[in-house]
């Protein structure tokens, strides 16, 4: 039987495999927050219940938004964050 997902498993995950974002729960839907989402275009995820998912599944989400918003922005993870970086000397 798999574990139960939470948005805390999800979370752990997620800084696990090194990433500051943190998925939250909205009206109907979730969102990524925080880290290296504050700059993207698209980051809710259309499903009712944290449940509708995987852990696994919620990870693949995740790197797929990410992805889609790299070729949105026409920005690289690394170009994101000189740019990020850059902002906040200023």
């Amino acid at each position: 039987m798999a574990a139960r997902v939470t948005l805390k498993a999800i979370n752990d995950e997620l800084g696990r495999l090194g990433y500051t974002a943190r998925l939250a729960k909205a009206s109907g839907y979730f969102y990524f927050q925080f880290g290296e989402v504050a700059d993207w275009l698209d980051r809710t995820v259309n499903v009712a219940t944290v449940s509708s998912r995987t852990l696994p599944e919620w990870i693949e989400e995740f790197q797929r938004l990410k992805k889609l918003n790299e070729q949105i922005s026409g920005t690289s993870p690394k170009k994101a964050a000189e740019k990020r970086a850059s902002r906040s000397k200023a």
